[in-house]
């Protein structure tokens, strides 16, 4: 008896085409690996170069890439929409040159570009660091490094996939999200269950005092430009708390929360500066308030004593 085998077309699937969209500035050392990473994924690649001097351009053009420049003017958002612009597929993911794909992911996130019922898709970043990255409440230790440097990772989550054709631009001079945009325009959202493999220490191209002057004035720009945005307030405090301004950083998470921006870390963080400003008294309520936050089952009933309110007086 012949056995008769189903016949299958993936071509039926009709899987919608990729441009991945990035923006580079001297990434030479790690560009060739991000890219060999998405080789079969993406249909195309669009990379805007803010001013390399290395040979970052000849490397993403041996890959077949679109290259278009843009002096850089204080602003990550506006390569990025330089990019978006440009590209040609049916969706776009955005992807920075040190981080990866791992290959045993292209089909599921080929596989989105079928949805019927989303516009864009969260995608949660694995953020690996030293060892002292170990002291972030969100530290998950695991052995999944794919370059085994380091014992975990910190996740962070934004969008990154998401349909072309809709307006969709990237908003924020520093910290630029297109998030801002989706949730403005209401455009349905889903979460994508494959990673970004991203290495946050890798490559310093500056000195910490550098880094730290960077960050402050990039921080205060969105301020200027974003004076009602919580998170871009608590985004300012922390590049105050790296640069050693903790009085302004105190000024800045309580002001975050009182915009409506409330995420955990800012309790740490208030109490790291206080004890450091000597207000020991401070800072320990505030960690134990950040406590309450992190398990709501130790929260105090007693709504004079919750961790917002406390959080806002006590500062």
């Amino acid at each position: 008896m012949k056995i008769r085998t189903p016949k299958h077309d993936w071509q039926s699937y009709k899987f919608g085409t990729i441009s991945l969209c990035m923006i580079m500035r001297d990434n030479a050392d790690v560009l060739a690996r991000c890219l060999d990473s998405v080789r079969g994924l993406v249909d195309e690649i669009i990379i805007v170069d803010t001013g390399s001097k290395d040979n970052s351009v000849e490397i993403a053009r041996s890959y077949g890439a679109k290259v278009f420049f843009d002096a850089w003017q204080d602003d990550f958002a506006r390569p990025r929409n330089i990019g978006l612009k440009q590209a040609q597929g049916q969706w776009i993911l955005i992807m920075d040159p040190d981080e990866i794909l791992k290959k045993e992911h292209h089909f599921d996130l080929k596989w989105l570009t079928r949805a019927k019922n989303f516009d864009a898709f969260w995608i949660t970043t694995y953020n690996y660091g030293p060892y002292t990255y170990k002291m972030d409440y969100k530290f998950v230790p695991t052995g999944g490094d794919p370059l085994k440097k380091y014992e975990g990772y910190t996740p962070s989550t934004k969008t990154r996939f998401f349909k072309n054709g809709l307006g969709i631009v990237f908003e924020g001079c520093w910290h630029e999200l297109v998030d801002y945009y989706i949730k403005r325009n209401n455009l349905r959202q889903g979460s994508s269950p494959v990673p970004v493999h991203h290495w946050i220490h890798e490559i310093s191209q500056k000195s910490r005092s550098e880094k730290s002057k960077f960050y402050l004035a990039m921080g205060e720009k969105k301020i200027r430009e974003r004076p009602n945005d919580g998170q871009a307030h608590w985004e300012l405090a922390t590049a105050e708390m790296i640069a050693g301004l903790r009085d302004r950083a105190i000024k800045n998470i309580i002001k975050a929360y009182k915009l409506g921006f409330n995420v955990l870390p800012q309790y740490y963080a208030l109490s790291r500066c206080q004890r450091l400003q000597g207000h020991n008294d401070k800072a320990d309520l505030s960690f134990e308030k950040g406590v309450c936050a992190q398990y709501p089952a130790l929260t105090h009933i007693d709504p004079e004593k919750r961790p917002l309110k406390v959080m806002i007086d006590n500062a």
